[in-house]
């Protein structure tokens, strides 16, 4: 989903409701937040706009500079709010949802999960982390065909919405994209050394 294009304007990406109206003194056009659309919610955290009484919370709860002075190391910490994010931030169910769409494309449940845990980790998962997706994955779809109102509601998490049946088997897509979140909130992948 990374937008690749280079310079241009800030945005404003995903940000709670009320957060930033919250935090304003109700004057001039700071005053509501407009929330982009399109490639523009997927730009580099370096193109935000920032407001220094509400910056992006997510960029906070991962420990982005506060931009008042150069930070030569960052901070490194682990607090659950982190997880909370990672579990349901629309921009990370969105990337879970274009890489399972990706993933869809390969033959076979071996290949779609292999292939999104390289991805995502950068290496071959283990035989028994393939077991425990995999079987992790089988309930899910069982989960989902029995509740499909569900399914699609997972599926349309963020700005792009799955509305028609064109859009594919919704409890298959919805059980990846569950799996490939999962893989994003491992710890290999959240924690880099």
């Amino acid at each position: 989903l990374m937008n690749e294009e280079i310079g241009g304007p800030s945005v404003k990406p995903y940000q709670p409701e009320g957060l930033w109206e919250s935090a304003t003194s109700g004057r001039g056009t700071l005053q509501k937040y407009i929330q982009d659309e399109g490639k523009d919610l997927y730009r580099r955290g370096m193109y935000t706009f920032i407001k220094r009484t509400v910056p992006p919370p997510a960029m906070l709860v991962f420990d982005a500079s506060n931009r008042d002075q150069c930070e030569v190391r960052r901070l490194k910490t682990n607090t659950p709010l982190q997880a909370l994010i990672m579990l349901n931030d629309p921009t990370v169910l969105e990337a879970s949802r274009a890489l399972a769409d990706i993933e869809l494309k390969q033959n076979g449940i071996e290949a779609k999960i292999t292939d999104g845990f390289r991805r995502i980790i950068c290496r071959k998962p283990t035989d028994e982390e393939f077991r425990i997706l995999e079987n992790y994955y089988q309930q899910l779809v069982v989960d989902f065909r029995a509740d499909r109102a569900s399914a699609i509601a997972f599926l349309n998490s963020g700005n792009a919405q799955i509305t028609s049946e064109a859009d594919g088997n919704f409890e298959e897509r919805a059980a990846l994209m569950q799996l490939i979140n999962t893989i994003f909130n491992m710890e290999e992948a959240i924690v880099k050394s």
